[in-house]
């Protein structure tokens, strides 16, 4: 049975003149289709059109199209030079690319160029590279277009500031938000007030604001948001990144300008908040300059699902003077007055015991099935092959309509009239569509990139969890190492969520479950270009609750051992004995809790039968193990 084939030919006007006439194009591929053996299954002809773009080519779009529906069924497209088929690096390469999806090879014929050879995948690897330049000409040229209306003071995109609305790319301002942005700044600048009380001060008073087409309360982020952005007086901030190297990234230049937009507030006053903001900084981290957050936005409000945030207890001492150590506790940040109590939720978790727990599930969570489960299925094997192969085929063929819609809408722009009303409003609306293209497109080639790394560590046998299996496997030693940001970071990692109970459960126990993700790295180079971006995520959810209840969690009051020595041995013992038996069997307390001032005071000592007794209720409460021993006072 014969193979099938298309013919393409193409001529422009100056090519007529060259020998490359359309007859003459026709009648050598039919002679070379008919020496091969092939039957040609159709013929497609561009008379009179330019190489420069494919848009510009209806007979190459049919032809391109048939293939991608498979109608014929062919095996090969035939054309004279590979300067028929395109001069245009990128399209050219785009073009090949969708023929080899579909397992259509491209033959060149007086080129010597056919891509089932070695010799024409170099040539098609050499065209690659020549893309990708013209690919990074594309970006850097679009970038110097947004510097360049940001250095005029212009907008340079995205939703207008609130005070602001945009009227034809050019934001105006809009009276009743503006009101509300004087008086944030006036308020704010009063002797008594900050940042909290002018907030609950706005939601008191009875303002309000749309967000996402809803009227809403104010809060902290909008107000500390709306204080620190100098457009409000006029300036316009742009942060320009200098390279895009790893070791450097976080490396940028600011850049200010005066802004084409009307100024809501003066800049005297802007630079007096901006001052008074930077005091009250300052007394925030001499309060406590090492203390961070470690869970904080990651554990869920169970009314709300809103991020928890941490607070803090600090309460005096009023026999003693001073303050007793600060209690620190996760509550939801809705239920706060600054906020505009939004949520009615007001139980709050202890931190240190919370964080605990968590830490605990760390350490033992390679050894659970939801983990081996998603590792597994991420690392794939030789049954997930044909998977990717047909995930890749889909994502060119994708690839392939976005480039045709592209085009197609390259053409539209191309034939517009200049000179008929509206030009400039339907010239911005076929632009809109083109970006959009452009952002649909450069998405799909990074999906492309990821699935070509998977595919080629699925058939290469490679693994990717045991970087991360080692550092869960020690997390612990790690964790007592690292400091409290070091600690934070490394939770934003590897946690995505967590849930707990509305109240604590009869077993102590606090956490509901917990959604991870973990990012894959495969080897070799990363397919997004960026070495620090991962190949893929894995995540996956722990229902904390098929898990033994946390050391921490369990962790009891001195109220719940005095209950329970007196349930199951009908001993009534005192905090000071409790806290004499903790001390001794190794459990971390304060260095004076429960100890006399007077050193020299006589301090009564346990009882053997009251030691007995709390020891059990430590061991019930997994503050000991179970395989702890009484241990003889020493004489």
């Amino acid at each position: 049975m014969k193979k099938k084939c298309y013919i393409y030919t193409r001529v422009s006007t100056a090519a007529q003149t060259e020998g490359y006439s359309l007859e003459a194009q026709q009648e050598r591929l039919r002679q070379y289709a008919e020496y091969k053996n092939l039957e040609i299954a159709g013929e497609y002809c561009d008379a009179g059109r330019s190489g420069k773009s494919i848009a510009g080519r209806p007979a190459f779009m049919e032809m391109m199209e048939d293939i991608a529906s498979e109608k014929d069924q062919i095996s090969y497209v035939l054309v004279f030079k590979l300067s028929r088929f395109g001069r245009n690096a990128a399209d050219v390469l785009k073009s090949i690319q969708t023929l080899l999806d579909y397992g259509v090879d491209l033959v060149c014929v007086e080129d010597s160029i056919d891509s089932s050879t070695q010799g024409g995948r170099l040539t098609l690897a050499i065209l690659s590279a020549v893309a990708e330049i013209e690919r990074e000409n594309i970006r850097v040229q679009f970038m110097a277009g947004r510097m360049q209306k940001v250095m005029e003071g212009g907008w340079a995109g995205g939703p207008a500031p609130f005070g602001y609305r945009n009227e034809g790319g050019s934001l105006v301002v809009e009276p009743g938000e503006a009101e509300i942005v004087r008086l944030i700044y006036a308020k704010y600048l009063e002797p008594e007030m900050q940042l909290a009380t002018v907030v609950r001060w706005l939601n008191d008073h009875g303002y309000r604001r749309i967000s996402k087409g809803s009227s809403c309360s104010f809060n902290r982020d909008f107000a500390a948001g709306v204080l620190d952005n100098p457009f409000y007086c006029g300036k316009i901030v742009y942060f320009r990144r200098m390279n895009r190297g790893r070791a450097e990234k976080d490396q940028r230049e600011e850049i200010t300008v005066r802004g084409k937009q009307e100024a809501i507030i003066p800049e005297e006053m802007w630079e007096r908040v901006q001052t008074k903001r930077k005091q009250g900084a300052v007394r925030y981290e001499k309060d406590e300059p090492e203390r961070i957050s470690m869970l904080s936005g990651l554990v869920k409000c169970p009314v709300c699902g809103a991020g928890l945030v941490v607070k803090k207890s600090k309460t005096i001492n009023r026999n003693r003077g001073g303050h007793y150590k600060p209690i620190h506790y996760y509550a939801c940040r809705y239920y706060r007055k600054s906020e505009g109590r939004r949520c009615g939720f007001h139980h709050t978790y202890n931190q240190k015991k919370l964080d605990g727990a968590v830490m605990e599930i760390l350490v033992q969570l390679t050894r659970t099935e939801e983990f081996q489960k998603a590792f597994a299925g991420a690392v794939g094997d030789s049954t997930s092959e044909a998977a990717l192969e047909g995930k890749l085929k889909d994502l060119r063929r994708k690839l392939h309509g976005q480039e045709h819609l592209k085009y197609k809408l390259g053409g539209e722009l191309d034939h517009l009239d200049a000179l008929l009303d509206g030009y400039d409003k339907a010239y911005d609306a076929i632009q809109e569509k083109i970006d959009a293209a452009y952002d649909r497109i450069e998405q799909l080639e990074t999906e492309i990139g990821k699935v070509r790394k998977k595919l080629a560590a699925v058939r290469e046998g490679i693994h990717s969890s045991g970087q991360i299996s080692r550092i869960l496997d020690h997390f612990d030693r790690l964790y007592r190492k690292m400091t409290c940001a070091e600690r934070r970071e490394l939770c934003r990692q590897f946690i995505e969520r967590i849930e707990v109970f509305p109240e604590e459960q009869d077993d102590g126990r606090i956490l509901k479950s917990i959604a991870f993700r973990f990012p894959v790295f495969y080897d070799g180079e990363a397919a997004s270009g960026d070495p620090e971006l991962p190949d893929e995520m894995v995540s996956f959810e722990l229902d904390c609750r098929k898990l033994p209840v946390t050391v921490p969690e369990a962790k009891a009051t001195y109220a719940e051992i005095k209950a329970y020595v007196l349930e199951t041995a009908g001993l009534k013992v005192s905090s000071l004995y409790i806290a004499q038996i903790k001390r001794k069997y190794g459990i971390e307390m304060g260095e004076n809790y429960n100890k006399p001032e007077d050193p020299k005071a006589r301090v009564p000592k346990c009882p053997k039968e009251k030691e007995f007794a709390i020891l059990d209720a430590l061991k019930h409460f997994r503050m000991v193990p179970e395989t702890a021993e009484y241990e003889e006072a020493e004489a």
